[in-house]
């Protein structure tokens, strides 16, 4: 039996001065038993450098959890800071390309696309249409 671990940021706290929780999780686990759902979204949202944690989990990372992250609010605002959500692959401002290759150098088993109700035009269908858009890019 093998454990993917899934993370979202909450794993890029600081334990000590010198490790975050995710750290802990690389360096104490064991490769033959546990190994990675990676999801880069989270780790962008952390402000973390999602293509150098991927690179350091190299085949560890098993899944790639991939959306992109973004914002659509449009016209004039009160206040011009922005809440970013889950965009369609390839609109928002994540370096897809850049973390697709490191993801097949990785060997990953599958890519898991995530969508939240932040829709293009409201719309589910919409959106799995302009993701799929981007993953037909993935050689099969």
């Amino acid at each position: 039996m093998e454990l993917l671990y899934h993370n979202h940021n909450c794993e890029l706290r600081r334990v000590n001065p010198q490790q975050r929780a995710y750290d802990l999780l690389l360096e104490q686990t064991d490769p033959r038993f546990v190994n990675f759902e990676f999801d880069s979204y989270w780790f962008a949202e952390g402000g973390a450098d999602a293509l150098a944690w991927m690179q350091r989990l190299g085949p560890r990372m098993k899944l790639w959890h991939i959306n992109d992250r973004g914002s659509r609010i449009s016209g004039s605002a009160v206040t011009p800071i922005l809440k970013t959500d889950s965009m369609e692959l390839g609109t928002g401002n994540m370096d897809l390309d850049s973390l697709l290759e490191q993801a097949l150098q990785a060997g990953v088993d599958a890519v898991i696309l995530e969508s939240h109700r932040n829709w293009i035009d409201g719309s589910p269908v919409k959106s799995a249409q302009v993701s799929a858009r981007f993953l037909q890019r993935i050689p099969q």
